[in-house]
């Protein structure tokens, strides 16, 4: 059967405001610049441990009608985030990915993930089987609000097989990903619950239903970066910061570069760093511009949110767009 991908995964906004972070921190500033990058690579190992079981389902083809939604957040009772969402007419299954370095243990008293590094650092996680568990229920519940009443599944799923790990008897399931479609496949051959109507319906509202995460900003998650961030506008050419702005653009002192609209990224980083409302002053400041009407032309020619008006407008931010000049 065609395969069937609803909602494709993308990179977690968190990456990008990391990546901010450090770009902006000179190498000096103590120990967060190491904390942040700690951080940085632990969410890309997540986010391509991830990318590992979509391979799985990108490439193989399943006998049965099905939708695979990635990376989904929906709210019941609370919110709620699935990895990877497989859903048919006859059931659903949530599988949550790990990937990470070190020998795994899971226990059950209480529910935890313990970590031992090579070099003997332990660290507790919270359980992935809690987890799961957690997410069939919110899941069932929202099922439930709209009168589908589906069986729903859970597992996790290593990301390599060369990740270590060891487990107390759960009857959630462990699995690499070129074991998932096996696991599939083997589940219980249930007759449909829903016809053809019922299930496109059910898939337009997983998608309709999704509200992307939006990370807190990273200045509220540490602190310590407020005065350590390196304001200015960074040249696309060179890396370096401090361009200056003339009538067609932006200009690099340092390498002779030029950009029409350096500034776009500069604004962006402001947001993903500090968060809130942009003032003119906020963004002279951060931009090294003087002038407050240069400020004004820049702020309302992005796709941005404005309230006020005069001296008291501001600007915010849907980070889920990517900043584009106004047509």
């Amino acid at each position: 059967m065609r395969k069937f991908i609803s909602k494709r995964r993308k990179e977690p906004l968190l990456l990008e405001g990391l990546n901010a972070a450090i770009e902006r921190i000179a190498p000096e500033q103590g120990t967060i610049l190491p904390l942040l990058k700690a951080r940085y690579a632990s969410v890309k190992a997540g986010f391509g441990g991830e990318q590992q079981l979509d391979r799985i389902f990108e490439s193989y083809s399943f006998p049965m009608k099905h939708l695979v939604l990635y990376d989904l957040s929906l709210t019941s009772s609370t919110h709620f985030q699935m990895d990877t969402l497989f859903i048919t007419p006859s059931y659903a299954i949530i599988f949550e990915v790990k990937n990470m370095a070190g020998k795994l243990k899971v226990i059950n008293n209480p529910p935890q993930l313990i970590r031992t590094l090579d070099n003997g650092e332990v660290k507790g996680f919270n359980s992935p089987i809690t987890q799961v568990q957690s997410n069939c229920e919110l899941l069932r519940d929202w099922f439930q609000a709209r009168d589908v009443y589906l069986p729903i599944y859970g597992a996790i799923v290593l990301a390599y097989s060369t990740q270590r790990i060891e487990l107390f008897d759960t009857e959630i399931p462990f699995l690499f990903p070129k074991a998932v479609p096996t696991y599939i496949r083997n589940l219980p051959a249930e007759p449909p619950l829903l016809d053809n109507a019922s299930f496109k319906r059910l898939g337009h509202e997983l998608v309709a239903s999704h509200r992307e995460f939006i990370p807190p900003p990273i200045s509220f998650t540490y602190p310590d970066i407020q005065n350590k961030i390196i304001t200015g506008v960074a040249c696309p050419s060179c890396g370096l910061f401090g361009m200056k702005k003339y009538m067609k653009g932006w200009h690099c002192t340092a390498c002779d570069g030029t950009s029409p609209d350096a500034h776009k990224k500069a604004i962006r980083d402001w947001f993903l760093l500090f968060g809130g409302a942009m003032k003119n002053k906020d963004c002279r400041e951060f931009l090294h511009i003087d002038r407050q009407q240069t400020a004004n032309r820049i702020l309302n020619s992005m796709n941005l949110q404005t309230e006020g008006a005069n001296r008291n407008r501001s600007y915010s931010m849907n980070l889920r767009l990517k900043c584009e000049k106004r047509t």
